[in-house]
């Protein structure tokens, strides 16, 4: 049914459990209701509906639904499409991963299948259209996406068209977005459904031969009676077709690749005794979609250069090649670790390699981690982009049975998580953490971390002869952009001296001109869809270190040249993350310092990409993403944080920004309280009712903080004691601990720090304290000595708040 060379790639993907699933009434039609009927397609459905309703037959079934009465639609639409027997079509589908299926049908056929099939390959998670955005947290689970509505979920009504939504919802319903935006980049089956059909037709309509991902298997239309029209569109959108039913397809793709994998198989690699039999397979499935088990590797492959020449961070195969270079730093990091796990006692430490951006700290981390993974150690590595289940990971380290080490890059961005799972857990065997960041991210982990075991390392900077080394293995790659620099290595390694390893790599590659000099020329070289596409990626880069999701960016900018920017044969090349889901610009340090030339003189051009980037991210993101944290409510996030990001890159365009993106982010708390912090400057009276609609919006500590760390400059501002104004400072600083404690998180130490300089301020200004108060300040400063001692400032600050109250 398929060609040998497409079979290939379809095997590949579907197998690694890639593919999503777009169903229509056609899936169904060997499916029977509760009475052993079997169900009606959608044409059926619509022409009994018109005869019922006394309309032209030729109505379409959008149009005659919006007739019927409520025991009409219990009759004709709710009753005949619950309880469904499944037919061969979807118990065959159970056997397949789907990373996502959506289906325009109402009926629970599918449902059905995976309650009763006793081989599937998942457990399904049915979502109505009116549900918000949300993906399952592994791939032991499916969403099944109601476009049109539920049988099972009647009560939220049933819609038959795009254009309804907008009625139903009161606004744009974010699977519509979604589920566009998926069609036009990853792979899909679809069946069931004509592509003539209006609702298919909105849905592939920004899809075409150059916005489908390059790293995936072909899409396709199984069709068992197409025409010239079906033809023609599949020609048009990319779409391989196959003239067959969907359950003929599906017993064909078994019987000539095989039977696919179990989600254990795709997740859970084979290591006997890895864990204490407790430890069980859904559990398994569950840490593993968030670690990585590090195992030797095969070599490169000697045809290309690998994309670490060009600042990707290296592979497993690339260290098993040797590409990168031995250092002092790396074997001193070894060593401290590798005697750590000799250790005979059970406990946790983390090994902390800090340094700025450039400097080779991910190459140290991954070279460290893969020799001890060779020496046949336990070494897991953090990959997953959700944030991680902290009681299964608790129960998985419980569980280990030999000493182990985590590998966790970007350490601020799971800092809390990570430690909330490791704090006070008893361990029987060595675990060591061996974790990197960026320095000016020191401050918040430290934070963070409290009284953690811990240990620091700083890199070195490279010597002349170790860039000596350095262009010599960039000449056996055969990518030195200089003929003087083979002839005279020594010479070009002292222009190199100083320069972070990412941006001598980038400067060998380019004859060695300065950085900025090579950034501009690359921007000039560019198109200007290349170039927004490559913007984009580096400020959510910028923003979260997992780059941002290949529909969205595609959505964000659409570039016809965006597949071209995925090899390296363009000026400014973008690389899929390890996962295959994410772009990354190739060269970090080339993003880091095109941002800086943006912010100073295309500033326009940075606060539009922003503006994109802020709206195509809306759909993804909700109240239960936030909490699920997901890559998405992370980028967004960091993304409206008005100190570190807005302020620092858009400056007089940061509250342009705020104010262009607001229909669609004003019901985010978030939003409303980084826009209060951007304006406390401007009108600290407007910045305060910002805040107060944030608390509004959600009740929850950091709004609570925010607010209160206005009304403390408010306080400063009036130069006399206040004691309403105090008092609320306090009580919403309670507040946000209180409900710290009771949401089960880890104290932060922000609140502490708004509540001792609300009290100094306050005593400053002439306030004076009533003795209950002062007893509760006081306990609050002993909390945080015992539970923030490695942060002097905030100590500092809790013993001078203790002078003033004392009297000293």
């Amino acid at each position: 049914m398929l060609a040998p060379e497409i079979a290939e790639r379809f095997r590949t993907s579907l197998f690694a459990g890639h593919y999503n699933l777009l169903l229509g009434s056609g899936a169904s039609l060997d499916s029977t209701d509760a009475m052993r009927v079997p169900l009606k397609s959608a044409s059926e459905l619509t022409k009994e509906l018109c005869t019922l309703k006394g309309v032209s037959t030729a109505a379409p079934l959008s149009r005659v639904a919006l007739l019927l009465t409520p025991d009409e639609i219990e009759k004709y639409l709710t009753a005949p499409y619950s309880g469904c027997r499944p037919g061969e079509t979807a118990k065959r589908l159970t056997g397949f991963v789907w990373r996502s299926i959506y289906t325009f049908n109402i009926d629970d056929v599918l449902e059905a299948a995976y309650e009763t099939t006793t081989r599937r390959r998942q457990r399904a998670e049915p979502i109505n259209y009116d549900a918000g955005y949300r993906t399952p947290p592994n791939r032991s689970k499916v969403s099944i996406v109601h476009l049109h509505g539920f049988a099972r979920q009647a009560e939220s009504g049933y819609v038959f068209s795009a254009s309804e939504y907008a009625r139903v919802t009161k606004g744009l319903n974010p699977w519509m977005h979604v589920l566009s935006e998926l069609l036009a980049t990853e792979p899909f089956i679809v069946s069931g459904t004509s592509l003539n059909e209006p609702d298919l037709e909105y849905y592939l309509s920004a899809r075409s031969n150059t916005s489908v991902r390059t790293n995936r298997g072909p899409s396709i239309l199984v069709e068992p009676y197409p025409d010239a029209i079906t033809e023609s569109l599949c020609h048009r959108h990319g779409l391989v077709l196959v003239k067959a039913k969907l359950a003929e397809f599906l017993h064909w793709t078994t019987e000539t690749l095989g039977h696919a994998p179990l989600v254990s198989q795709l997740a859970v690699p084979s290591m006997e005794g890895l864990f204490s039999r407790e430890f069980g397979a859904d559990a398994q499935v569950e840490f593993f979609s968030s670690f990585e088990l590090v195992k030797p590797s095969a070599p490169n492959a000697a045809a290309e250069p690998s994309p670490f020449f060009y600042g990707k961070a290296p592979r497993w195969s690339d260290l098993e090649s040797s590409l990168d270079l031995p250092t002092d730093d790396e074997r001193r990091l070894s060593a401290k670790i590798r005697n750590f796990l000799e250790g005979r006692d059970g406990s946790v430490k983390l090994f902390l390699v800090l340094a700025d951006a450039g400097t080779g700290k991910t190459t140290v981390l991954r070279r460290s981690a893969y020799d001890f993974a060779k020496e046949g150690r336990v070494v897991m590595n953090l990959t997953g982009k959700l944030a991680i289940d902290t009681e299964n990971t608790r129960k998985a380290i419980t569980a280990l049975s030999r000493p182990a080490v985590l590998v966790i890059d970007n350490l601020a961005d799971q800092a809390s998580s990570v430690l909330t799972a490791l704090q006070g857990l008893n361990v029987s065997k060595p675990l060591a953490l061996l974790c990197a960041d960026r320095d000016y991210r020191r401050d918040h982990i430290v934070r963070v971390l409290g009284n953690f075991s811990t240990e620091e390392f700083q890199l070195s900077p490279w010597s002349m002869e170790q860039f000596e080394v350095f262009i010599e293995r960039f000449r056996k790659a055969g990518l030195v952009g200089s003929g003087e620099a083979i002839r005279m290595p020594k010479k070009f390694s002292g222009l190199l001296l100083g320069d972070p390893v990412a941006i001598a790599g980038c400067r060998v590659l380019n004859n060695f001109k300065p950085l900025d000099e090579i950034v501009h020329s690359l921007w000039k070289d560019s198109s200007a869809e290349a170039q927004s596409s490559y913007a984009l990626a580096t400020l959510s880069e910028f923003c979260y270190s997992g780059g941002i999701a290949y529909p969205i960016l595609e959505r964000a900018q659409h570039n016809e040249g965006l597949r071209d920017q995925l090899s390296l044969a363009v000026p400014l090349p973008l690389a899929y993350t390890e996962d295959g889901d994410f772009v990354l610009p190739l060269h970090p340090a080339v993003g880091e310092r095109l941002l800086r030339f943006l912010s100073r003189e295309r500033r326009d051009l940075l606060a539009d990409l922003f503006e994109r980037l802020a709206l195509a991210l809306a759909p993804y993101v909700n109240r239960q993403t936030i909490i699920d944290r997901t890559p998405e409510a992370r980028l967004a996030g960091r993304l409206f944080n008005a100190e570190r990001v807005v302020r620092q890159l858009l400056g007089d365009k940061a509250s342009h920004f705020y104010h262009v993106v607001r229909e669609a982010w004003q019901w985010n708390s978030r939003y409303w309280e980084q826009r209060a912090i951007l304006t406390q400057d401007i009108n600290i009276d407007d910045a305060i009712q910002f805040a107060r609609h944030a608390v509004a919006i959600e009740q929850h500590p950091y709004p609570r903080t925010t607010l209160a760390s206005l009304l403390v400059r408010k306080l400063e501002a009036e130069g006399a004691a206040n004691d309403a104004l105090f008092t609320e400072i306090y009580d919403l600083l309670d507040a946000a601990l209180r409900d710290e404690a009771t949401r089960g998180w880890r104290p932060t130490p922000h609140p502490y720090s708004v509540l001792f300089h609300a009290v100094s301020s306050f005593i400053k200004v002439g306030g004076s304290l009533a003795a209950k108060r002062t007893g509760q300040i006081r306990d609050r400063v002993t909390y945080c000595q015992r539970y923030f001692p490695r942060d002097t400032g905030l100590l500092d600050a809790g013993a001078r708040i203790l002078r003033r109250i004392e009297g000293r």
